[in-house]
C-alpha cells in the first residue's frame, strides 16, 4: 500500500467568500430535493397503483399448455422452462444447454482511498489534511487510473476481456420466451469445473473451476484477470406476464408500466405481489431519506457563513455550527413532510395530512429542545459574591420584644 498526505491552509478570507458561494450550491439543492421527493411520491403512487392493477386481473393457469381464452391477459405461468438450444461464449468455448451464460471477469488493480480531517484555527482560517492511500485489490469494474491523485507508479491498464452475458431463447410448456425475457432470469448458479475446456485458450490459462490471465494467481500482479462463468439453467419456474397468442410478454398496465415477475420454483401470485409491494415500499422511504439528506445539506450550506464568520474563534464556532445544524434539520423536517403530503395530496389526502402532522411533531421537539438548552443556559445564575457569614447572620431570628411594650430599636 503506498500512503500520501496532503496540508493545505484556507485562510479566513477564503472561507467566508467559500461559504457565500456555497449559498448558491446549497439553493439547488434544496430544489433538487424537492423535486426529488416530489417525483419519489408521484412514482410510487404509479407503482402502487399499476401492481394493484394487474394483481387484481392476473388469473393463474392450471398448466403450460395453450387456451385461447387466456389471450391478452396477465396470467400466472408456474412450471419447467428448457432452453432451445445451446448456449456458447464465443471468446472461450464453454458451451452449455442453459437459459443463460454469463462470463464473469475481475482484474486485479490500483484503488485510490481518500480520507479527509479538517481543523478549525483561531483567526478562522482551516488546517485540512487528505490522506490518499493506493492498493490493490479484485474488480469485476475497470478503474481509471488517470482522475488518481497521485497516478504516477499506479496505472491500471485496460480490461482485456469484458463481463458479459449470453442468451438462449425458451419455451414454457406450449409457450415461447424470447431471448429478452430469458435474459430477465438470475444467472446465480455457477460453473464449478471447467475441466472440459482446454488448458491454454490463447493467452488465458484454465486453473479447473477459474481461468487465469497472468503468471500466478496465487501472486497476482496489476493487470491479471480472473475468469469464472455463472448460468441460469433449466427448471421450474413461476412467471407473472401476460399472453400474446403463444408468446410470454410483458404486461402493460393503464399508467404505462411494463411488468414481467420471474421467480424460481413454484411462486403463488400473492407472494409475488407482496413481494413486489414491499420492494416499492422499500425503495420509497430510501428516497425519501435520500431526498430529506440532501435538503438538509442543502439548509447547512445556506447557513454556512454564520459559521464561517464565527469561526474566528474555533470554540464560539462549533457552537454556531451546532445551532445551524439544528435550525436546518428543523427546516428540513417542516418543509420536507410539506413536498410529501403536497406530491400525495390528490390521491391520498388522509395519507399526506398524516405526514405533515408527524413533521411538524418532529420540528417541534427538535425546536423545543434547542430552546431548552438556550434556557438553561441563559438563567443559570452566578455564584454570589456575598460573605456567607453575613448572609447568616442576618438571617437569624431577632430578639423578643421587651416586656414593658416599649418599641424596640431600630435593627442595623
Amino acid at each position: 500500500m503506498d500512503h500520501y498526505t496532503e496540508t493545505t491552509r484556507t485562510s479566513f478570507g477564503q472561507n467566508v467568500g467559500n461559504s457565500f458561494k456555497g449559498i448558491i450550491t446549497g439553493i439547488i439543492l434544496v430544489i433538487a430535493s424537492i423535486v426529488l421527493l416530489w417525483w419519489n411520491e408521484g412514482r410510487s403512487v404509479e407503482q402502487k397503483d399499476a401492481l394493484n392493477e394487474m394483481q387484481n386481473a392476473i388469473e393463474t393457469l392450471p398448466n403450460t399448455q395453450y387456451d385461447a381464452k387466456y389471450n391478452n391477459k396477465a396470467v400466472l405461468l408456474q412450471g419447467k422452462v428448457a432452453p432451445n438450444g445451446n448456449v456458447q461464449d464465443p471468446i472461450f468455448g464453454i458451451k452449455s444447454p442453459v437459459l443463460i451464460l454469463e462470463r464473469k471477469v475481475e482484474m486485479y488493480q490500483w484503488h485510490e482511498k481518500t480520507s479527509t480531517h479538517t481543523e478549525e484555527k483561531i483567526g478562522g482560517a482551516t488546517e485540512t489534511t487528505t490522506t490518499y492511500d493506493y492498493v490493490k485489490d479484485w474488480s469485476s469494474t475497470e478503474i481509471s487510473s488517470s482522475s488518481f491523485k497521485h497516478p504516477e507508479g499506479h496505472h491500471n491498464p485496460s480490461m482485456a476481456y469484458k463481463t458479459e452475458k449470453f442468451v438462449t431463447d425458451a419455451t414454457m410448456g406450449d409457450f415461447h420466451l424470447a431471448n429478452n425475457i430469458v435474459a430477465q432470469f438470475s444467472a446465480n448458479q455457477s460453473f464449478g469445473d471447467l475441466s472440459s475446456l482446454r488448458k491454454q485458450i490463447g493467452d488465458v490459462t484454465n486453473h479447473g473451476s477459474f481461468l487465469y490471465k497472468g503468471y500466478n494467481p496465487n501472486a497476482p500482479q496489476v493487470g491479471d484477470l480472473r475468469i469464472t462463468f455463472g448460468y441460469a439453467g433449466g427448471g421450474e419456474y413461476s412467471i407473472a406476464a401476460k399472453l400474446n397468442e403463444r408468446n410470454v410478454v410483458a404486461y402493460n398496465t393503464k399508467n404505462g408500466k411494463n411488468f414481467i415477475f420471474i421467480r424460481n420454483g413454484i411462486v403463488s401470485a400473492q407472494e409475488i405481489f407482496k413481494a413486489e409491494h414491499e420492494a416499492n415500499a422499500f425503495m420509497t422511504w430510501i428516497l425519501r431519506a435520500v431526498g430529506l439528506l440532501i435538503m438538509f445539506i442543502g439548509f447547512n450550506m445556506i447557513l454556512k457563513p454564520l459559521v464561517a464568520v464565527a469561526n474566528v474563534i474555533p470554540f464560539i464556532g462549533s457552537i454556531i455550527g451546532a445551532g445551524t445544524g439544528l435550525v436546518a434539520a428543523i427546516l428540513t423536517f417542516i418543509l420536507g413532510p410539506i413536498v410529501i403530503a403536497l406530491a400525495w395530496f390528490a390521491s391520498r389526502p388522509l395519507f399526506s395530512l398524516t405526514i405533515i402532522a408527524i413533521g411538524g411533531i418532529i420540528a417541534f421537539l427538535l425546536s423545543s429542545k434547542g430552546k431548552s438548552k438556550v434556557a438553561q443556559m441563559g438563567t443559570t445564575p452566578p455564584p454570589s459574591p456575598l460573605n456567607t457569614s453575613a448572609i447568616e447572620e442576618t438571617s437569624e431570628t431577632p430578639p423578643p420584644s421587651p416586656s414593658n411594650g416599649t418599641t424596640p430599636p431600630p435593627r442595623n
